[in-house]
């Protein structure tokens, strides 16, 4: 799984086309296309033509012509009144709600694009290729030892709103899969892998469960809370006190085992329980767990940069705080960059 970063071909980033005032329906890419190859439902049953359903009207732009079968929302329609269906409340504004809707609802709405680029034109911070400071995990990977990894977190970790996960077309697999199946492909070991993550949770519900994950003995553990952390305003101080201490009692139980560490996505802009300031803040503090041992996956940086090039509504799979395919494939390139060389 390459990641989106390297090379100049980009496979199925995702759009979302809103309609505002009179301009037609528009999404940005995140870099410029040389030749779109494709461009597809997210479920991938219908393809669209160019020049018909979709033209490229700047450089990184795309828009709808008045014909295209490419769904759409108008800015009116992405923050509805107060007690419409498919909405939730909490719109910055003060006035509405901001479209909303687990399942496959975004999904359903959402195309997908591949396309050639230059190539080499993401000039913002990358993952380092970080093995070495797990030494553990590289022996074993190197001399294909089998062993364990469990992944624990909330709701994003759970796997909402992957297509596997809501039961939709192409049924991808959530980010925890994603990665422990191209290290089996790539390293050509055995893994166990569980997932003890649940939606709705933050690091202090993860602390008071954490026996349910010392109890695995993993040799491995990817722990990955502070969306909900953000969202009830837990202090910077209390959340590195939570993740010390479940990667302390997981310790105490298993000596030799190993952190992966995974700062969060970011949460709508412009929804009230949405915490901007204190996202980066967490993934500081993860920052300073961080020893032999113990790494970061920095989804935090990388997020907050796509933001500055893409709309939220084209990386969302529910509107408020999970990520779709596209973003999920996101944290799995992420995680997969510190571990294999060949990802960077």
């Amino acid at each position: 799984m390459k990641p989106f970063w390297t090379g100049n071909i980009i496979k199925g980033e995702s759009l979302f086309f809103i309609k505002d005032n009179d301009e037609l329906p528009k999404d940005s890419l995140l870099f410029i296309p040389e030749d779109i190859i494709f461009l597809k439902s997210a479920t991938g049953e219908i393809t669209y033509e160019e020049g018909i359903d979709f033209i490229l009207s700047s450089k990184k732009i795309i828009s709808l012509p008045t014909e295209s079968r490419i769904p759409f929302k108008t800015a009116q329609e992405m923050k509805p009144d107060p007690n419409s269906p498919q909405s939730i409340a909490g719109c910055r504004d003060g006035e509405h709600h901001l479209l909303f809707g687990e399942g496959h609802f975004f999904h359903d709405l959402q195309v997908e694009v591949t396309y050639k680029h230059k190539g080499n034109e993401w000039t913002e911070p990358i993952p380092e290729y970080s093995l070495d400071k797990l030494p553990k995990l590289q022996n074993r990977l190197l001399n294909e030892n089998p062993f364990k990894v469990v992944l624990f977190g909330d709701s994003i970790s759970a796997g909402g709103n992957a297509s596997g996960f809501t039961g939709a077309k192409p049924f991808m697999p959530p980010y925890g899969d994603l990665v422990v199946n191209e290290l089996k492909r790539f390293y050509g070991c055995e893994i166990e892998y569980k997932n003890h993550s649940v939606g709705g949770t933050a690091s202090e519900w993860g602390l008071q469960n954490i026996g349910i994950v010392a109890d695995e003995k993993p040799d491995l553990v990817i722990i990955a809370f502070g969306m909900n952390d953000a969202s009830g305003r837990v202090t910077p101080e209390r959340y590195r006190m939570n993740i010390q201490n479940q990667m302390d009692a997981i310790k105490e139980v298993n000596s030799d085992v190993e952190f992966i560490l995974v700062s969060t996505m970011i949460g709508n802009p412009e929804w009230t329980a949405s915490s901007p300031d204190l996202y980066p803040i967490y993934r500081d503090e993860l920052n300073s767990l961080c020893k032999e041992g113990v790494i970061l996956a920095d989804i935090t940086t990388i997020w907050t940069e796509i933001l500055k090039h893409k709309s939220y509504a084209s990386l969302t799979g529910n509107g408020v705080n999970h990520p779709n395919d596209f973003g999920h494939r996101i944290y799995a390139q992420v995680i997969l960059a510190l571990l294999i060389p060949s990802q960077i």
